[in-house]
Parts: C-alpha cells; sequence; structure tokens
C-alpha cells in the first residue's frame, strides 16, 4: 500500500512538473480549448491543400475522401468546442458527464484521421508525405489530449489514471501555441514540388490573443 501511495504520488509530480494543465490544475480545460481552437482551421486547411491539388496530384475519390474525414473531424471538434464551454460554465455534478462527452467526441476525431491515411491513394511521393506529415501531426495532439482527460476525470478507475499517466509523461500535449508552429512548419516546409509547395504555403494557421485564425496570403506570419 505503502509502495502504491509514493508512485502515486510520483506520477502527480511528473504530471505538474511537465504539464501547466494535467489534473493539478483546471487550466488544462482553457489549454485544450486553445488546441480545438487551432485543430479546427488546422482540418479545414488540409482539406484545402488537397482541393488545390485535386486533378494534379489528387485524384477525385482521394479528395472526396479527405473531405468526408475533414467534414466529419470538424463537426466533432466544434462539438468538442462547445463541451469545453459548457464545462467551464458547468457545477461539479455536471462536469463528470460532460467530460465524458469531450472524450467521447475526441475518440471520434482520432477515429476519423487514423482511418484516413489508409483510404488514400496518392502515387506522387512528396504530396503523399506532406499530407501524411500533416496528418500525423493532428492526430498526435489529438491522441495526446485524450489521455489528459481520465487525469481530471473523479471517477477514473486506477488502471486508466496509471495509463493515461503513462501516455502523458511519454508523449505531453503541445501547447496551442506551440501545436500551431509545429503544425505550420509541417504544412509549408519545402518539398521540391513546386506546385505543392505553391499551394501549402499560404495555408498557415495563426494564433493571436487567444484566437486562432486562418493565415489569408501570408498576411499573418
Amino acid at each position: 500500500m505503502k509502495k502504491r501511495k509514493i508512485k502515486q504520488a510520483f506520477i502527480a509530480i511528473v504530471l505538474c512538473g511537465t504539464m501547466m494543465w494535467t489534473a493539478c490544475s483546471t487550466s488544462w480545460i482553457g489549454e485544450a480549448e486553445q488546441i480545438v481552437a487551432a485543430l479546427i482551421p488546422a482540418t479545414a486547411n488540409l482539406v484545402a491543400l488537397v482541393a488545390a491539388l485535386q486533378g494534379k496530384s489528387v485524384s477525385a475519390a482521394d479528395m472526396q475522401a479527405i473531405q468526408n474525414a475533414g467534414a466529419q473531424a470538424g463537426a466533432d471538434l466544434q462539438l468538442m468546442q462547445s463541451l469545453i464551454a459548457q464545462y467551464q460554465k458547468a457545477d461539479a455534478a455536471a462536469q463528470p458527464g460532460l467530460l465524458n462527452q469531450i472524450q467521447s467526441a475526441l475518440s471520434a476525431v482520432q477515429a476519423t484521421l487514423n482511418g484516413l491515411l489508409p483510404a488514400l491513394h496518392i502515387k506522387d511521393t512528396a504530396t503523399q508525405t506532406k499530407i501524411t506529415a500533416v496528418i500525423g501531426i493532428m492526430l498526435s495532439e489529438v491522441e495526446s489530449v485524450a489521455a489528459i482527460v481520465p487525469l481530471v476525470k473523479a471517477g477514473a478507475s486506477p488502471a486508466m489514471m496509471t495509463m493515461a499517466a503513462k501516455q502523458v509523461k511519454k508523449q505531453a500535449p503541445l501547447t496551442a501555441g506551440e501545436f500551431v508552429v509545429s503544425y505550420n512548419a509541417t504544412m509549408t516546409a519545402k518539398t521540391g514540388n513546386s506546385e505543392l509547395d505553391r499551394a501549402a504555403a499560404g495555408l498557415r494557421i495563426h494564433e493571436h490573443e487567444k484566437l486562432v485564425r486562418w493565415a489569408s496570403a501570408g498576411l499573418l506570419k
């Protein structure tokens, strides 16, 4: 029993030391809100990139697959945004139920993104690599945020808490600002394919005063 308590205390210290928004602080929900606000335009810009390449390095079938996935992921992220807003205003009795709904929405986004890459048949290597990298960074962030939710759920089982703690220690979520920087670097990295690079160049997202917006024609940097 004593060893278990020491282990649990150690996990809590690790999480508090590496994360600014775990169960140690209610600030986690504010950071999650900003991450979701970044993921929504990130998803839309992925669809925009593919749309610009349709008929060139992207087939109509792949375009349709990404449009469908983007629409579904976008809807789930917007639902999360609404649920997070409700959570912030809810009383203690209502918060656990809202956390369950947030977790379900996160799982839906994960499933959508996980199922997207196997469904694509892009032959151009540069385009395939770019889309894989962009989806990869989005999926990594969603998975990392999903690992946090059990840590703030009062009714989470010890096994779930331990699993979540291991995941957070292994792959802590980026902050919203860090995600924006990483996403933009991935989206705009040069590939040597001039058409692809030109299409990706204007698809940065921008974090400004806690609001994440689309960058338009390079005006926001």
